[in-house]
């Protein structure tokens, strides 16, 4: 998997595209969100709708009934042989098929299994027929071609037409419909998925753009349609509600061109009131369920997903790698989420089940509010995950944190070092916790969060050599029960130098030890991160401003962030110590990028972190920072590490910064 992340992250640029893509979605769908004040109650509904439906066999089982009512076929196929074997018994004496978009086949690999039983497979969505002629990877769900260039389309198609076609959008647009209808002209079956199903009334909904779902779902011979027992919803209405959430999310328009509902055969009643099926539509509908082990699934949450690829927009791996990060018909961290869920575990690995940075923007852009960052380190934490394996570069960090007390190998003597000569006391009320990244890589700001926590009045304590790994690392990394161990450690040891109040420099540190509610209650500890321990005692902080750093910028580390909600505490100490306003990179807070560095990613993939890195650092330059400040050893880190070049952007530590405006404070 390492070789495979370090070529694509190699190959980053071929994915500009895509990117210049989902920014246009994000600021389309920003205008779009203006004209809809109720959006998160409409997140809100749609999140309960889909708990109270996905896994609902109850529902499922009316939904088929009523289908059948209506004159449909219903067939449930296990899996995605079956599916595929359910497709080629339909499609007897046929040796043609077109189809529209649709995850579920990407998913079964229909297309791929129905070519090698000789049949000629047409996409008929403009992106997935410019992908199938190409014969990449789609990278978006209703984009699956927006990685790739006018240029490049023109050359596609020049080449499979046999005749020039110019880079003109009108003229591609044109060439590649006028070569999907010849197709369309002759074919007697189209296949199609299915954006809902609806149990009341036994309708299948279609929203698309193009209009070609329309003509797939219209042949006459035959429709056929694969969907997933998760896309039932017990009513037309529930439907529209899920349509107009995946439009505004995949697309950023409030509205798609079509909904088409479908529920049976054509027919008509015109003559003596006698139905006769097959009329200017399909004589036969045929609705293929596809289980792939959902309805045994014990956790639920990923198919929630309603396919919108909102998460894979933000997502800073997805940004870099592209497709490589996720599955078929599932892109992303959501595909490894989905996989292991259903018991896939080699398959959720394949995925990038270890790829994933943890840092939560997926969940922040998801409509229905995946927790996939959750539910991939609760993937990791599997038996038969864990019985997979780590590879090499995890098994040793995991390994030094139950032989060292610390992710690095470094011995255990040497994580006090850093306070020798600062004379602190072994005991206390209020007890600094240094960490093992902070205290190992970063010693020094170590000692100035010592001399800040004084300088506000305070005198903290050190446990000193004996401090215990938090076991934030391990816990990212799948092995809970050392993490939690670590944990019960750090409190034990809390509560012997009889602190109340343990304040920490780092986020990763503070995340993990401030997540124990039962140990924080049984021990009476109250956690807090340095920067708001700092931010309640400002006025004690005798700072004269900085004004040596240019344009200033604040990088919000995930754990601190999104994590654990701290964004404004750490502003208002830079606002303090620059006396200027802050310049904000274009996400920020909630929305912040990720610095690449976390869970496992620097020392598993770091041509992958270092990629990261340097599109945040771009992020600076676009604000037009001069320097950045972030209050996180792994953001700090990783963000130096990356850059390359003359001219780097500096990037401080808050507490390197909140040190030099207090000296300068003590100099006057």
């Amino acid at each position: 998997m390492r070789s495979r992340v370090s070529e694509a992250v190699r190959g980053t640029s071929s994915l500009d595209g895509m990117r210049r893509s989902f920014r246009t979605i994000i600021d389309r769908r920003l205008r779009s969100v203006e004209r809809l004040p109720d959006l998160e109650s409409k997140r809100d509904v749609l999140r309960e709708l889909k708990e109270r439906c996905v896994g609902n066999e109850d529902l499922l089982r009316d939904a088929m009934a009523s289908l059948r009512e209506n004159g449909c076929r219903v067939l449930l196929a296990k899996d995605s042989d079956a599916a595929v074997r359910a497709v080629v018994v339909e499609l007897e004496g046929e040796r043609m098929v077109v189809k529209s978009k649709s995850n579920v086949t990407k998913e079964v690999g229909l297309a791929a299994a129905l070519e090698r039983e000789g049949f000629e497979v047409v996409e008929t969505d403009l992106g997935d027929r410019v992908v199938q002629i190409a014969g990449c990877e789609a990278v978006h769900p209703t984009g699956p071609a927006c990685h790739l260039t006018r240029k490049q389309i023109s050359e596609l198609l020049s080449q499979q037409l046999g005749k020039p076609v110019s880079e003109d959008p009108v003229e591609l647009t044109a060439a590649v419909r006028d070569e999907i209808s010849e197709h369309l002209d002759r074919a007697q079956v189209g296949v199609t998925g299915a954006n809902a199903i609806t149990a009341r009334e036994g309708a299948i909904v279609i929203a698309h753009n193009e209009g070609n779902a329309a003509r797939c779902a219209s042949l006459p011979g035959k429709h056929i349609v694969l969907t997933t027992p998760d896309k039932v919803v017990p009513s037309l209405n529930d439907a529209v509600d899920v349509v107009g959430m995946q439009t505004l999310y995949s697309t950023g328009k409030i509205v798609t061109a079509y909904i088409d509902v479908v529920t049976g055969p054509s027919y008509t009643a015109d003559i003596e009131k006698q139905v006769f099926r097959g009329m200017h539509g399909p004589k036969e509908v045929v609705v293929v369920f596809v289980d792939n082990g959902r309805l045994g699934a014990e956790t639920r949450e990923p198919m929630y997903c309603i396919g919108c690829g909102s998460c894979i927009t933000r997502c800073p791996v997805y940004d870099i790698v592209g497709p490589l990060f996720g599955a078929h018909g599932h892109l992303g961290g959501q595909g490894a989420y989905l996989l292991s869920s259903l018991g896939k575990h080699e398959s959720a690995q394949d995925a990038g089940l270890y790829m994933c940075t943890s840092c939560g923007e997926c969940e922040e852009a998801c409509p229905v509010r995946i927790d996939t960052k959750g539910g991939l380190l609760r993937a990791r934490a599997e038996p038969s995950a864990r019985a997979l394996g780590l590879d090499a570069e995890h098994s040793a960090v995991v390994a030094s944190v139950r032989n060292y007390d610390n992710p690095w190998q470094m011995p255990r003597a040497r994580k006090s070092r850093w306070s020798k000569g600062i004379a602190l006391p072994s005991k206390g009320d209020t007890l600094y916790y240094g960490g093992c990244s902070t205290s190992y890589l970063f010693p020094e700001s170590a000692q100035r969060a010592v001399r800040l926590m004084r300088a506000a009045g305070v005198q903290p304590g050190f446990i000193g050599s004996g401090e215990p790994c938090c076991g934030s690392t391990v816990r990212k990394l799948g092995d809970v029960e050392l993490a939690r161990e670590k944990a019960e450690e750090c409190f034990a040891a809390f509560a012997a130098a009889g602190a109340t109040m343990i304040v920490t420099s780092c986020p990763g540190c503070f995340s993990m030890l401030d997540s124990h509610d039962d140990l924080k209650a049984r021990h009476g500890l109250r956690i807090q991160h340095l920067s708001q321990w700092l931010a309640e005692r400002i006025g004690c902080l005798q700072l004269e401003p900085v004004r040596s750093l240019g344009g200033v910028t604040y990088h919000d580390p995930c754990d601190l962030g999104r994590d654990c909600g701290v964004f404004d505490e750490p502003r208002r100490l830079v606002r303090a110590a620059v006396g200027d306003e802050l310049l904000e990179m274009a996400r920020s807070r909630s929305e912040s990028a990720c610095c690449g560095a976390g869970s496992g990613i620097k020392s598993g993939f770091p041509d992958l972190a270092s990629a990261i890195a340097r599109r945040r650092i771009e992020h600076a330059n676009e604000a037009g920072a001069d320097t950045i400040v972030t209050a996180c050893p792994w953001c700090l880190q990783n963000l130096r590490d990356s850059q390359t070049g003359a001219s780097p952007v500096p990037v401080m530590d808050l507490w390197e910064l909140l040190d030099e405006a207090l000296g300068a404070s003590e100099g006057d």
